[in-house]
């Protein structure tokens, strides 16, 4: 048995860009068929409860956590679409940074959405306990790093939130520089550093200006060799969800083991080399679409797929792709609940710090990823940023006219219209 605890959420983050890729069938020799007799074969679960240094991680905090981790993933993939990619951890510190600066409603709304309820002193140490465990090794390593960057000039971060941050997280504390002419290159070039170059960036230039307070920052950066790699790949054909066909390099494995057989799809889990992080790939059964296997999955059917897996041979023919996602969670979060967070008079962060521009409200909270599976391994990364602005310098609503658009010429005193008309380019 080999680690469940410590494979979940990196198997999420690697699982789920296969999700949104295009459909083609796995392999149906006859290895891969449920027993003969019909009786349902017996699942070799993935591993066993650890102990860890702050702790054992909770029963508790691995279904909340997979719970959190499909919900956003079905809302993400209904904002970017195809071969949408989500990384659930970065997401998960981003926002439980966010949340120890929080109070009142605020913060309730966030410990709901994180762990369905868990406190956040909990959540700290589940957090750190289960980044802890996730051990690495010459050929596959997991990275976390943590930053909080603050313009000095309107905020006073308080010290205990400081030191909670990196007593949990290790984060970084650094001042945003608004007298460079790109105040946003040092947290790019950290976001680079921190991913070994798969996101060169996360600010937009303009992002930093003269509302922005704070700065929250995850980023990870995985890679790894497969335990078996593939000698060499071919060219074969992939159909896509809209039912055209592609031509892409695939590589096939020899046997392993760790094969997947639901009611609604099947599977493998292939490892990678140490065996603590594997890639899981579930394929919905022919006639199910990809969008309706997805609002189908949640976290307890995850997670009864994950602990099912069989101790039982299955030939692995996968693609060799490559995937970017980026999207604001801001709309995304405000769906699952999380609506105080963002509201200039609404919102309570009183625990981050001493603003000069009033109470502090996140803004924008950006999210990256990007993937490369090959025949040798896999490349991933991910970033989550969270903005803060404060509420008296709330910045003027922008109306760009850069799509169609009514106009008139109108009479002051009555607002009647002497010219009325549309410019469409």
């Amino acid at each position: 048995m080999k680690k469940l605890a410590s494979l979940l959420l990196a198997l999420l983050f690697l699982a789920l860009p296969l999700f949104t890729a295009c459909q083609n069938a796995l392999p149906s020799p006859s290895e891969t068929a449920p027993g003969a007799d019909g009786t349902k074969l017996a699942g070799k679960p993935l591993g066993e409860r650890i102990d860890l240094k702050t702790g054992s991680l909770s029963e508790e905090f691995v279904r909340g956590e997979a719970a959190f981790a499909l919900d956003l993933y079905r809302k993400f993939y209904q904002e970017v679409g195809k071969n949408a990619l989500v990384s659930p951890l970065s997401v998960s510190v981003a926002l439980a940074m966010t949340a120890n600066g929080a109070k009142g409603e605020t913060k309730k709304q966030l410990e709901t959405l994180l762990c369905a309820g868990m406190d956040t002193d909990t959540l700290n140490t589940q957090l750190t306990a289960y980044i802890t465990s996730l051990a690495n090794s010459e050929k596959a390593t997991l990275k976390a790093a943590d930053s909080v960057w603050y313009a000095e000039d309107v905020l006073t971060p308080d010290q205990n939130y400081l030191n909670l941050l990196g007593s949990y997280y290790a984060a970084e504390v650094r001042k945003i520089d608004r007298s460079l002419a790109k105040p946003e290159q040092p947290v790019n070039d950290w976001v680079k550093k921190k991913t070994d170059g798969m996101i060169p960036s996360i600010l937009s230039d303009g992002t930093i200006n003269e509302y922005t307070t704070m700065i929250l920052v995850n980023a990870l950066s995985f890679i790894a060799e497969w335990q078996i790699p593939s000698k060499q790949t071919y060219k074969g054909t992939f159909t896509c969800s809209d039912g055209t066909k592609k031509t892409l390099s695939f590589f096939k494995t020899s046997l392993e083991s760790g094969f997947i057989q639901g009611e609604r799809e099947t599977g493998f889990v292939k490892r990678y080399a140490g065996e603590t992080y594997a890639f899981l790939a579930l394929l919905p059964n022919e006639g199910i679409s990809l969008s309706d296997y997805l609002a189908s999955l949640d976290g307890e059917t995850y997670l009864a797929l994950v602990n099912g897996v069989q101790d039982r041979d299955v030939i692995r023919i996968m693609p060799e792709f490559t995937a970017d996602s980026s999207a604001s969670l801001v709309k995304i979060l405000k769906t699952l609940g999380v609506t105080d967070a963002f509201e200039p008079d609404g919102a309570d962060f009183s625990g981050i710090g001493a603003s000069k521009v009033g109470a502090l409200f996140v803004n924008e909270i950006l999210h990256k990823t990007h993937i490369e599976v090959t025949k040798d391994g896999t490349k991933a990364a991910a970033v989550t940023q969270v903005g803060f602005y404060g509420a008296t310098a709330v910045p003027p609503p922008t109306v760009a006219l850069d799509r169609p658009f009514v106009y008139a010429i109108i009479d002051t005193a009555t607002g009647l219209p002497i010219f009325f008309g549309c410019f469409e380019g």
